[in-house]
């Protein structure tokens, strides 16, 4: 996530003197980490010289991140909860193609809305964005890998709240209190939702993976990105 807002990176006055000493050196590491794979990128960053340009012991470092892949979600950790904290994003809309067919509408718009961070950031720093995908989906337990899947299933819930609103939209009130109420054969109430939400995750994800691989257009990715919503809006609203 790209934002200013380095709240998360600064140790708060009201800590103690010990506790402060390890959160500024904490705030220094997650400063020098981000400013070096944000200029060397993932693979030409080593662990000693984030120790170097934050003013620590080598070893200092690895008790904050036992490698250097968690350092990375460490950082982004921080980052992506100052994005939640203060957030103000252009809508992924923008970038439809003109006379395209939007189904959903305003549910899709609002979606766009919500991943428009995650996609900005990804596309930025595509290098770091592949290493950080597949941490989220295939990385092993770590502390700061659980901490960023939080974030991750936050967004999920953001997307299947807006894909519930759009279904109730389309059902009417009654329908929508009756799926509500029952559900349909075998299906949990807001199931649905739900799985549209991971589906439109794990295919933004997917999706930029390939265009940074050259397997599409990188223009043309946003349209590719908005046909994935709509698809899944449709998929959410005619499910019953």
């Amino acid at each position: 996530m790209d934002t200013r807002d380095d709240t998360e990176l600064a140790p708060s006055a009201t800590l103690g003197r010990r506790e402060r000493a390890k959160a500024e050196k904490r705030a220094r590491i997650l400063a020098a980490a981000r400013a070096l794979f944000e200029e060397r990128g993932f693979e030409r960053t080593s662990m000693s010289e984030v120790a170097r340009a934050a003013d620590v012991a080598e070893g200092t470092v690895f008790q904050y991140a036992a490698t250097k892949v968690e350092l990375l979600m460490m950082v982004v950790d921080a980052l992506w909860g100052a994005h939640e904290r203060a957030t103000t994003t252009p809508s992924l809309s923008a970038f439809v193609a003109p006379g395209a067919a939007t189904a959903g509408g305003q549910t899709a718009d609002r979606i766009a809305e919500l991943i428009s961070p995650l996609v900005t950031a990804m596309r930025r720093w595509s290098e770091l964005a592949t290493w950080v995908a597949r941490e989220i989906l295939f990385g092993a337990d770590m502390p700061h890998r659980r901490r960023v899947l939080d974030h991750v299933d936050r967004l999920e819930e953001q997307i299947a709240a807006r894909l519930q609103d759009g279904r109730a939209d389309a059902s009417g009130a009654i329908g929508a209190a009756r799926d509500g109420a029952t559900g349909t054969a075998g299906e949990q109430p807001g199931a649905a939702a739900a799985t549209g939400a991971r589906l439109i995750v794990a295919g933004v994800l997917a999706e930029l993976n390939r265009s940074r691989q050259g397997r599409i257009d990188g223009e043309d990715v946003d349209v590719v990105l908005r046909r994935l919503i709509d698809l899944v809006v449709a998929g959410a609203g005619a499910a019953r």
